[in-house]
Order: C-alpha cells, then structure tokens, then sequence
C-alpha cells in the first residue's frame, strides 16, 4: 500500500507560506514495523526541506524588516 503525504506551511494566521510538493511512502505490508519504517524514511527526506523552507522564510522577512525605513518621530 502507498499513501500520499502533502506537506502545507502556514502561519499562525493560516496563511500559506510554503507548500512541498506530495510525496508517497510504501507502507509495504502495513505492519506496524513497516509503518513506522516508512514514516522515518520520510522524516529523514522531508525534514531538510521543511527546515529549508522555514529557514528561508524567516531570512525573507528579516530582509523585508531591514528595507523598511526608519521612521523618525
């Protein structure tokens, strides 16, 4: 059996910051040893790309915080 994972980031709001494309998984017979063999290979391939994306986000933001002008009082 195969499943189909799909990854969404949002923020707190609910807004869509980023959205990794579907993966699937071979859950092979089902077995609880399977399973869980299964979602580990995925953590190990989907983690980095999650981080990256977050990772990435978070420096967009700073960038954009930096550009903004000093407003003086």
């Amino acid at each position: 059996m195969r499943a189909k994972v799909e990854t969404i980031i949002r923020d707190e709001a609910g807004n869509i910051l980023n959205q990794l494309a579907p993966q699937e998984i071979d859950l092979g017979t089902q077995s609880l040893h399977d399973i869980e063999g299964a979602v580990e290979n995925w953590k190990q391939q989907a983690l980095p790309e999650i981080e990256a994306s977050l990772l990435n986000q978070a420096q967009n933001q700073f960038t954009q915080e930096i550009k903004k002008p000093v407003r003086q009082l």
